[in-house]
């Protein structure tokens, strides 16, 4: 009985990491990516929210699911991204620590860079947005 749950726990646990990296490689479905690096530890924080709703962190090219966000949270995602015109922004201002939003959807693939002295307020109200997903 031991033997075949341990066996059972594998096959699971294999199936659940095929399941993210299947999720992470399809074309098909549209994600942000958000987060930052640089700073004195230089320990980048990374996090992806798909287009159902799901939010995980990216940790060692794996992925670890945090939580699922409401409906009214990813409305207001889609408002601000639609308001900034992200399709067309192009921004890359790197710093000490460097903020960055990457949106890949099925239309295009965009990624903006920035860091605490620029002054894109709606930019940053959109990463704190993002930021908050993260919360429960």
């Amino acid at each position: 009985m031991g033997k075949a749950l341990f066996v059972a726990g594998i096959i699971i646990l294999m199936f659940s990491c095929i399941n993210t990296k299947k999720l992470i490689n399809n074309d098909s479905i549209d994600r942000i990516y958000f987060g930052k690096s640089g700073g004195f530890t230089n320990i980048p924080m990374e996090y992806v929210l798909f287009e159902k709703g799901q939010l995980y962190k990216m940790k060692n090219d794996s992925l670890v699911k945090i939580r699922k966000i409401s409906r009214k949270q990813l409305e207001t995602i889609d408002s601000l991204l639609a308001d900034l015109d992200f399709k067309q922004l192009s921004i890359n201002e790197p710093g000490n620590i460097t903020y960055f939003i990457k949106v890949v959807k099925r239309e295009y693939e965009k990624e903006v860079n920035w860091s605490d002295s620029s002054d894109d307020n709606i930019l940053k109200e959109l990463y704190n947005i993002l930021l908050a997903t993260i919360k429960k």
